[in-house]
């Protein structure tokens, strides 16, 4: 199969001033794919996109003491995302979920407590439209591999049944 041009996914995001040229940053990630003799690594990118005359460069903060808060707060987010909260109540068996969910409003976003998120009808239909849409970027991700086929249509019959709201 031969590749006929490039896009970005759905929903990615880039730092402020990244040059956004798909088919540019395609096809020089391709050529320095071909260098590597097929096997491309983060470093390998990195290392050309440290050139400021590469079509790579403008999609990395180079100011270190920027990049190092950028790190960071990747690194908090990973933090509360790995929290998972063990609840019980009198007549239940314990449960484990995770503790915290983001919710992202307007231009703004945060975490909250999974439990009262869920509660909460605003809130849950957030967090709803959230997990639906990384279902459809998984799926498109990997729409081609057949052995997923029965998983695929099992999903489209469980949206079937879902309020329209939710995956919209």
């Amino acid at each position: 199969m031969k590749i006929a041009g490039f896009e970005f996914a759905e929903g990615a995001r880039f730092q402020k001033g990244a040059v956004q040229n798909a088919s540019l940053v395609g096809q020089h990630i391709e050529m320095l794919r071909q260098q590597k003799k097929g096997e491309l690594t983060p470093e390998d990118v990195l290392a050309d996109a440290r050139h400021g005359n590469s079509p790579l460069h403008s999609f990395f903060e180079w100011d270190d003491s920027a990049a190092a808060e950028q790190h960071r707060l990747h690194q908090a987010r990973g933090l509360i995302r790995s929290v998972v909260a063990i609840y019980t109540s009198e007549d239940k068996p314990a449960v484990r979920q995770r503790a915290y969910v983001h919710i992202a409003e307007g231009h703004t976003s945060h975490y909250r407590e999974a439990g009262h998120a869920l509660s909460q009808s605003r809130t849950r239909k957030i967090v709803l439209q959230r997990a639906f849409a990384e279902l459809a970027a998984w799926r498109q991700r990997y729409k081609d591999l057949k052995e997923f086929a029965d998983l695929f249509e099992v999903v489209d019959e469980t949206l079937k049944h879902l309020p329209k709201a939710t995956h919209q």
